[in-house]
């Protein structure tokens, strides 16, 4: 038997991240009111594994570095957190199976990149729009193609810091959007 322990390969242990929207400030009454619904995620990043793109078509999945929650809806806090660091502003991220809280406007984000690639380079494209919450028809929209250098590949924690600051960038020009 301990023969057969010992042969036993051991793998390691999966790592969980979070994307880290900003501290939100507390909560008040006042203020817009603002639902992140669901972000669209295209299918190569629905995995919960961090993405690497190779040679610019090569998809590779890390092995053991993961999201600790679905994309779609860690993206919709993380963006969440982030408008609501503007003090006009109240926001509330998509949760599965909540009930959608009161508010005046939704914003909806199509997620396109989201990754890091082979060359050091940290991706974020993505398109938004803002819509009343009583319409679908947006009362502004918006796309980012955000990029940033020197990550070196195989460093997720790294990655992972480096896409939360590209989303912070467009929560920013989201909130431009809010009136």
């Amino acid at each position: 038997m301990s023969f057969l322990a010992s042969c036993a390969t051991r793998e390691p242990l999966p790592n969980f991240f979070l994307l880290t929207g900003s501290r939100p400030r507390a909560q008040s009454s006042g203020g817009t009111s603002v639902l992140v619904r669901r972000v669209q995620v295209p299918a190569y990043l629905a995995r919960n594994n961090l993405v690497t793109i190779k040679g610019g078509m090569e998809v590779q999945y890390a092995p053991t570095d993961r999201w600790a929650e679905s994309l779609d809806q860690g993206l919709a806090r993380a963006v969440a957190e982030d408008l609501s660091r503007n003090s006009r502003i109240r926001a509330y991220g998509f949760s599965p199976g909540a009930p959608p809280v009161d508010h005046s406007y939704d914003v909806w984000i199509r997620l396109e990149h989201f990754e890091g690639n082979d060359n050091g380079e940290v991706v974020l494209s993505a398109r938004w729009s803002v819509s009343s919450a009583d319409s679908s028809e947006p009362i502004k929209r918006g796309a980012v193609d955000l990029r940033q250098s020197g990550w070196k590949p195989g460093d997720y924690p790294g990655l992972v810091h480096m896409l939360s600051d590209e989303v912070k960038k467009m929560s920013l020009q989201i909130a431009e959007a809010i009136p």
